[in-house]
């Protein structure tokens, strides 16, 4: 095979408010806005992943010709980190009163599951056992 992707570059992300949103990644995981188009998406990222926020379709809005109709589709975006990172993250969500399962043990990685305020859902995993 010729070729070969490099990594992910973005992942959109539907939400029922892009600037309310963009706050609560930014609060939440640390993400920063990285550009902006009018009226979207908006995008945001840490550490070379990007996330494109795009406004979610209301169930009673039909789908146009140029949007999907959102199924089937990603069941969650997963963020790596270290150790330290891990342990973390799990006081900075437990202070912010977010809910999340785990840590899980995965045998080579520990995860923990979380959603954003529209319901998407988040994971936190790490390596280094």
């Amino acid at each position: 095979m010729n070729f070969r992707v490099d990594s992910i570059d973005h992942v959109e992300v539907f939400v029922s408010d892009i600037e309310s949103a963009a706050r609560w990644y930014q609060k939440v995981m640390g993400l920063e806005e990285i550009h902006r188009w009018e009226p979207s998406p908006v995008m945001i990222g840490a550490g070379g992943t990007l996330l494109a926020l795009f406004p979610a379709r209301s169930p009673a809005q039909p789908a146009t010709n140029t949007e999907s109709t959102r199924v089937p589709g990603w069941r969650r975006v997963a963020w790596k980190t270290d150790r330290e990172g891990f342990s973390q993250a799990q006081r900075h969500l437990s202070e912010l009163e977010i809910p999340f399962a785990g840590p899980i043990d995965h045998d080579i990685s520990w995860s923990i599951y979380f959603a954003d305020p529209d319901g998407n859902a988040l994971e936190i995993t790490t390596y280094n056992r």
